[in-house]
């Protein structure tokens, strides 16, 4: 086709433009830059040359779209990740007769057997290098990356362990939000571990973190009780417990992002199952479930946190950190939710106080870091600029 029919849509000879102004016949080419705007006529010269509507792809349209629909699926996906962890804990709490030890087995069943098909189809079909971060031990960074994979196992493990301890004393709200508290407390760790930034704002979120969770413990100036109830105690120390061990996890996975998710979760499984069957057999209360409904709540649980992770890792994908992390934090009004619906139990204003003071804290902290991440020519940087102090 040549110039003049597409700009006519048809043979018929049409005048075209030559620099000195004269007109000659489509017998002869030249370069002609066509105007941006499609459809008009733009006058060259003293002559209109003609154009023919054409219609630009919808493909722009579709990607743009389709980044729309992204962003809900990732935030459909967080919630979705938010109630099947909140499940877990629910079905933790309905296997309280279990001795925390073996249902936390259970649990890391479900991260432990999904990894494994992981790690075989990274490593033998993908041919990824799996295994070239942490081989061969012979090297002081392997060997260090090996340490961080222990450290981080162990630290995850024993923060699920202290959670369900803390469920056999605490309601499972109570016990959630105070597990919850990681993220304000992971920006203080990162600051002596990682030299990262430490502001104002994050020392105020972690005292009034801190004044939550004494809300929580209910203490006698404020319930008029003689003295501290002793379950409340226990159990909200066991839930610190499960909070600061997390918090190291955290940070331990900031440092191991370049290693293999594959491996990272596979090693997390396996020393898990093997630290809970260990401790769960020298103190002698390793058992199996006794009646199908405990065999079909532990498989559910082993499920759900498979499912939970899972959906949280997709989440991540789809959506920004940060407001997957916000999303996240719904999981504590699930848990509540629950906790009245299949438990019977009301909180009451200690639990709500605490819970919404606590709350607050985090979400202050997960907007303050999203915050940090965007551009610096980023309007929301302006706007809540008190937020990076």
């Amino acid at each position: 086709m040549t110039i003049e029919d597409s700009l006519t849509g048809s043979g018929e000879e049409t005048p075209l433009i030559r620099s000195g102004g004269r007109n000659f016949h489509s017998n002869t080419y030249v370069h002609v830059l066509l105007p941006d705007e499609l459809g008009k006529r733009e006058k060259l010269t003293g002559l209109e040359v003609p154009f023919k509507p054409v219609h630009k792809p919808h493909r722009e349209v579709a990607q743009r779209e389709k980044r729309r629909c992204q962003r809900f699926w990732g935030i459909i996906l967080a919630v979705l990740a938010s109630t099947f962890l909140s499940l877990t804990t629910l079905i933790a709490k309905l296997l309280i007769g279990y001795h925390p030890f073996n249902v936390a087995i259970w649990r890391f069943q479900g991260i432990l057997l999904p990894s494994l098909p992981v790690l075989v189809f990274s490593t033998c079909v993908r041919n990824e290098p799996v295994f070239d971060t942490i081989r061969p031990l012979t090297q002081p960074d392997k060997l260090k990356t090996s340490l961080f994979l222990f450290l981080r196992a162990f630290f995850g493990c024993t923060a699920v362990i202290m959670q369900f301890y803390a469920l056999q004393y605490i309601e499972i709200g109570d016990a959630t939000v105070i597990s919850f508290t990681t993220p304000v407390f992971v920006g203080l760790l990162s600051h002596f571990m990682l030299r990262e930034k430490f502001g104002v704002v994050p020392i105020f979120t972690a005292l009034l973190t801190v004044l939550g969770i004494g809300v929580i413990t209910r203490p006698p100036i404020l319930s008029g009780a003689a003295e501290f109830d002793t379950n409340n105690l226990i159990g909200a120390g066991m839930a610190l417990g499960c909070m600061f061990f997390a918090t190291f996890t955290y940070v331990i996975l900031r440092w191991l992002r370049n290693v293999h998710y594959g491996l990272v979760t596979f090693c997390y499984g396996f020393y898990s199952v093997i630290e809970c069957s260990i401790c769960a057999l020298i103190i002698g209360v390793l058992e199996f479930p006794h009646t199908g409904m405990d065999w079909f709540l532990a498989c559910t649980l082993a499920a759900l946190a498979f499912a939970g992770q899972s959906f949280f890792t997709q989440a991540l994908k789809y959506e920004e950190a940060g407001p997957v992390s916000l999303i996240r934090t719904s999981e504590v009004i699930f848990t509540f939710l629950w906790q009245m619906i299949f438990l019977n139990q009301l909180p009451d204003i200690f639990s709500i106080v605490g819970a919404l003071t606590i709350i607050f804290g985090v979400v202050v902290t997960t907007v303050r870091k999203w915050i940090i991440e965007l551009p610096e020519e980023h309007n929301l940087r302006v706007k809540f600029w008190f937020l990076l102090k």
